[in-house]
């Protein structure tokens, strides 16, 4: 079986040293219309950007993307985020597959994306960099049919959470058993329902702390979290800062309420 596999890789890089260039697979990606798909050197400037790519960071063309970061094009606190997942996955090697994150949007977007990125390694082997795609979340209806179900249970979540989410209800809706549900969302979404909830939670209190003059307990209450206590604790984990300082440091005049 080692002797066969051996023989398939070789049989595979032989053709694949043959290509002339990338040029083929660059035009593929640019016919993925939902699919955005980026390469970065070791410093997280962009190498590589398919025309979904350039869309979400609003340029024109490839060109007008090469050479930049995340932060040339995106609010800081996502850009940031971003830029330390890239460091994250050069030091130790290790892909991140289908994870949540928010969406390269304005602050305070309650969309989300579902993103995979791999380490990419010159020919000794070090690394050099990173390639990754992401997709919408609000696309999911574009997703294989065995992943059909969610596209209701993410709607539903996103439509409803502010509510008390019931995951046994979610799962009857999309015909599944509680257990098979919460399996198969972990697996696709590489987080649990509990942790999704959580972080669409906190994009919604984004926007209302940078958008509205309400307290951060009313905040709280109103996207779904009846502890003001575990709203800022959760809030500080993702996103980095407190509700305070976000408000502070994106509504510099504010009081901080």
């Amino acid at each position: 079986m080692y002797i066969v596999t051996m023989k398939t890789h070789q049989f595979k890089h032989d053709f694949l040293d043959k290509l002339r260039g990338m040029d083929v697979f660059e035009q593929l990606m640019d016919l993925l219309p939902d699919v955005a798909f980026y390469v970065k050197d070791s410093k997280s400037r962009f190498v590589m950007s398919n025309r979904r790519h350039c869309e979400v960071c609003h340029a024109g063309s490839e060109l007008e993307v090469i050479g930049k970061t995340d932060h040339d094009f995106f609010p800081q606190d996502r850009a940031d985020l971003y830029v330390e997942r890239d460091r994250q996955i050069m030091t130790s090697g290790i892909p991140t597959i289908n994870v949540v994150s928010p969406a390269p949007e304005e602050e305070g977007s309650n969309h989300l994306i579902i993103g995979s990125k791999f380490p990419l390694k010159d020919r000794n082997g070090k690394i050099i960099g990173v390639a990754g795609i992401h997709r919408a979340v609000d696309d999911m209806r574009a997703a294989p049919q065995s992943y059909g179900p969610f596209s209701r249970a993410v709607q539903y979540i996103h439509e409803n959470y502010a509510e008390s989410i019931n995951t046994r209800k979610i799962a009857k809706m999309v015909g599944m058993s509680h257990r098979q549900f919460n399996r198969r969302f972990r697996r696709f979404f590489n987080t649990s329902l509990c942790q999704y909830l959580m972080r669409v939670r906190v994009n919604a209190a984004c926007r209302l702390i940078t958008e509205t003059d309400h307290s951060v307990t009313e905040i709280a209450g109103e996207v779904g979290f009846y502890d003001q206590s575990h709203f800022s604790r959760t809030f500080t984990r993702l996103m980095g800062l407190s509700p305070l300082k976000y408000r502070k440091r994106h509504i510099p005049d504010s009081s901080g309420v």
